[in-house]
């Protein structure tokens, strides 16, 4: 079996700078490395190697990428492959992926294993994509690999809990943690270096199969927009609630509101909706769809068309009355029993036969687990541009969309436009407030779907956990601890502020919370309203993850802890007295 390791070089993420005179991330003198989460798929390959089997990892980069490379022989793969040529340079998503898949269908492989994003562009959008141009199934977010008689089970991270797979090889899967942590050695070993002419015969100038040219997205600018901190320090609890609540009610999400915007065009000649897909949770919309939608009444205004709800699942009636009354003028539904459970060959297939044949023009989806999984494969399928993971969203007087897209965990945002329609995009949740439901009445349209795929992929379990993870999506206020704090002692004012709990990496690492809690760069991304970190790691790692909260507030022993500093409320202190009245404050 050979497996192939899909790896990039970035630079460190806690050693970016941005230049505020040249408005560009300062490069020089920054170290790089192998994006963690490819190490660890390296290292997955390696424990899953037997006999006559070979582990090779491949990048796409410049000259100096090789030194990601020479670390991956340190981690044991058998050899590498190295896709450098200026034809390649620039590419987004998907001229990278293209260019990936043919240097895999080159190649030959089995197996092919990504990390589950890079830290420095947190796309999530490589592996999907590279699976829709190979034509074979993939998985996300795998926390645990195990081959079966030339069949692979993958346990995977859901919004859920997780879930267990099984899928056919050849198949691309990309890896959120290994049984082991990686570890290189130094080691020499062969290293090939391709370019565009060993991929293709017929390579041209301004190739649209490679780089810029092959790219339907552009980046425009890059701001750095760093939140920045009160920095408070108070005495009492009943002080830190107030200034809490006074900080918060200054800090909302994106405004919304039902009343439309003005086509943008001074003489409107084409007129387009807006469509978001709507995902379900427990039978109902999810708060990150609402959100979507409230968003959309502003983006379909600017754009002169209708605000479109897309309702895929099944037993979906719930979920079609709650979109009407939060925004959506239009419904699309379509339900399917092969829709009941997520797994991507049904799902992709849906959405793949809607778009094609309806056309919207921009397509919102929310970036949960399960969106980060859907639109890539979907965008990578039909070759359109996609932007993953936006914070906001907005339309230029040419009906284009603009998305702003965060990158190093949320402090460095590109501005991006796509040049292909329709316009996709997944979007963080908790990025704009729901609007106030409304007795509204919705125009309903059935949709036929054509004979949905079984497809090879196979749901074997499934293990919801309790809270499930998407609560720290949702929720007003959200907890993040260290390893040192006690979950028993927080969890009745915990519950009472309708708080989930989440941890630090050290945290999950410990067991104190589950790994689908994590929160930080390598872990979720959150932004309730309110924040609360107690006893949690102050490093760049966990606080990025916390970048677009509204209000930090912090709780730590130690007066000179760097938690303090970073949040804007800080209680220096015993966190079993002020963690508990805190949340009950603020409940």
């Amino acid at each position: 079996m050979k497996i192939v390791c899909l790896v990039k070089q970035i630079p460190s993420p806690d050693a970016i700078e941005f230049d505020q005179d040249t408005k560009s991330l300062k490069r020089e003198g920054v170290p790089l490395i192998v994006s963690p989460f490819d190490s660890l798929a390296v290292t997955e390959a390696v424990r899953l190697r037997r006999p006559n089997d070979e582990v090779i990892a491949m990048t796409m980069g410049p000259p100096q990428a090789e030194e990601a490379l020479r670390e991956c022989l340190g981690l044991g793969a058998d050899r590498c492959i190295h896709l450098s040529d200026r034809a390649f340079a620039l590419a987004d998503t998907i001229g990278t992926s293209r260019t990936l898949a043919l240097a895999l269908e080159k190649e030959g492989y089995d197996l092919v294993l990504c990390g589950r994003k890079a830290l420095d562009a947190e796309t999530r959008q490589v592996p999907p994509e590279v699976a829709a141009f190979l034509g074979c199934p993939h998985a996300t977010g795998s926390v645990g690999l195990d081959l079966q008689d030339e069949r692979l089970h993958v346990r995977r991270e859901t919004d859920e809990g997780e879930q267990t797979i099984e899928l056919p090889l050849p198949a691309v899967v990309s890896v959120a943690r290994a049984e082991r942590e990686a570890a290189a050695a130094p080691r020499d070993g062969r290293i090939d270096v391709w370019a565009a002419t060993d991929l293709v015969d017929d390579l041209h100038e301004d190739d649209k199969r490679f780089g810029q040219t092959g790219s339907p997205t552009r980046v425009l600018a890059v701001h750095d927009v760093t939140p920045e901190r009160a920095g408070e320090r108070v005495g009492s609890v009943e002080e830190a609630a107030a200034r809490i609540r006074a900080l918060a009610a200054e800090r909302p999400a994106g405004a919304t509101g039902w009343d439309k915007p003005p086509h943008l065009a001074k003489e409107p000649g084409r007129f387009y909706d807006c469509w978001t897909l709507v995902e379900i949770i427990d039978g109902r919309a999810s708060r990150a769809s609402l959100e979507l939608l409230a968003k959309g009444r502003e983006l379909s205004g600017k754009l002169g068309g209708a605000n479109v709800a897309l309702v895929l699942g099944h037993d979906v009636d719930a979920a079609v009355e709650a979109v009407s009354r939060h925004g959506a003028e239009v419904v699309h539904v379509a339900e399917d029993a092969a829709l009941h459970d997520y797994v991507p060959e049904p799902w992709v297939a849906a959405v793949r036969s809607i778009v094609e044949r309806e056309r919207p023009h921009v397509l919102l989806i929310p970036a949960t687990l399960r969106g980060r999984d859907l639109g890539p494969r979907v965008a990578g399928e039909l070759q359109f541009g996609m932007t993953a993971d936006c914070v906001d969203l907005g339309i230029d007087r040419g009906g284009r969309l603009v998305q702003h897209k965060p990158a190093y965990g949320g402090n460095i945002v590109s501005v991006i436009m796509g040049s292909t329609t329709p316009q996709l995009a997944t979007v963080r949740p908790r990025m704009f407030e729901p609007l106030e439901p409304r007795a509204a009445d919705a125009e309903v349209r059935r949709i036929e779907l054509p004979g949905l795929p079984q497809g090879p992929t196979r749901l074997l379990e499934r293990r919801n956990t309790d809270p499930p993870p998407w609560r720290l999506d949702e929720a007003e206020i959200v907890v993040g601890i260290g390893p040192s704090v006690d979950v028993s002692a927080l969890e009745g004012a915990a519950g009472r502020a309708e708080a989930p709990i989440g941890g630090d990496r050290n945290a999950c690492a410990a067991g104190v919370v589950p790994w689908t809690a994590e929160i930080g760069i390598k872990g979720r991304a959150v932004a309730p309203s309110i924040y609360i970190a107690i006893e949690a790691d102050p490093s760049f790692e966990h606080l990025t993850g916390t970048v677009k909260a509204g209000v930090i507030a912090a709780i730590a022993a130690d007066e000179r802890s760097p938690l303090l500093d970073a949040a804007d409320v800080a209680l220096a202190g015993d966190w079993r007295e002020l963690a508990p009245a805190l949340l009950t404050a603020l409940a």
